[in-house]
């Protein structure tokens, strides 16, 4: 009777090719986790500059169409803008004839004003909304939140408005704390009423 060769892994040659395997699915882990920041990074900075544009966007056609009528609440009242004795050089409210543009937060489906600050904070996300008295839309969508908003108005011939704000990435979308703290921005751009001359 003939006894089989039988050949086993010795100890070292086990440790060697686990090692081996080790680097080879760590290498593979770190890749498939820097493409995936790469694509979160991408997928938030597009997010970051469609709201921006949006916003700019609705915003400045109600400035070109209606620059006249431009008028600034530093008041809590949502239509504080509507007296016209009281016209403010810079506020948290902006009202373009019967529209008022200011930060919201929504609590049981319904908008509430944000008139602190400290409201909009890293837990608590607040958005851009457009009030026209009947309807509130929102401006800004859930992958951003926005705060420290301030409008400023200055009447030199040509009716301008500035926006100033901060906005980042919302907690609400399970997005790392760095990546949030990365892609915090602080925008400020002027739009100014379109004027026609007669000739």
């Amino acid at each position: 009777m003939m006894k089989k060769n039988i050949t086993w892994f010795t100890l070292i040659e086990l440790i060697v090719s686990v090692s081996i395997l080790s680097i080879i699915m760590i290498s593979v882990f770190m890749i498939f986790a820097l493409s995936s920041d790469l694509n979160n990074k991408t997928d938030i900075s597009r997010a970051m500059q469609e709201n921006i544009k949006n916003i700019v966007e609705t915003i400045a056609e109600d400035v070109r169409k209606q620059g006249k009528n431009l008028k600034i609440s530093s008041s809590n009242w949502l239509w504080q803008c509507e007296d016209p004795q009281k016209v403010y050089l810079s506020g948290t409210t902006l009202c373009v004839g019967s529209h008022s543009y200011y930060l919201a937060k929504q609590e049981a489906n319904e908008w509430i004003k944000v008139t602190d600050y400290q409201t909009c904070d890293t837990e608590t996300q607040c958005f851009l909304v457009k009030n026209t008295g009947s309807s509130v839309t929102q401006l800004s969508n859930s992958w951003v939140s926005f705060k420290n908003l301030v409008f400023y108005v200055a009447r030199d011939g040509v009716n301008k408005v500035t926006l100033h704000f901060e906005i980042q990435p919302s907690t609400k979308k399970w997005i790392k704390p760095e990546l949030i703290q990365e892609n915090r921005m602080v925008i400020q751009t002027t739009l100014s009423e379109r004027l026609y001359n007669d000739y």
